[in-house]
């Protein structure tokens, strides 16, 4: 009676265990890259606007509705930029900004924000028309 190879019962296991560990491995990095691909980025945004501006609202929309809304209001007529940190899911955004002046006029604007963006995004609402455009 021939003995048994103990070493030939070992390989295919561990060959098995090797393909395992690497399928794992693969799977792991795939369900990572996908899910860093919606992981929410940090956004500073920044807004520009005259000195007769006395309230600002903005809502950040997507194709659902509303994501983030905020509301500033101007403590004096010195203040002509103001500063938003967001935390968004990358994609395009409409950033619906609505600015009330002194005489109690508002006006609607639309501008798009696509996030992840590189640095500070910058919107100018200085030399905008009194009526909604």
């Amino acid at each position: 009676m021939a003995m048994p190879d103990s070493k030939s019962n070992l390989r295919p296991s561990s060959t098995r265990r090797r393909v395992a560990t690497v399928i794992a491995l693969i799977g792991i990095i795939v369900v990572a890259q996908r899910l860093a691909a919606r992981w929410p980025r940090s956004v500073e945004v920044s807004y520009e606007v005259n000195p007769d501006i006395t309230e600002l609202d903005v809502d950040y929309l997507d194709g659902d509705g509303a994501v983030v809304s905020a509301r500033f209001k101007q403590p004096d007529s010195k203040t002509t930029v103001f500063h938003q940190n967001l935390r968004l899911q990358p994609g395009e955004y409409r950033a619906l900004v609505t600015l009330y002046r002194a005489q109690g006029l508002a006006t609607e604007h639309t501008r798009r924000l696509i996030v992840p963006s590189e640095g500070a995004v910058r919107f100018d609402l200085r030399e905008i028309p009194t009526r909604s455009e």
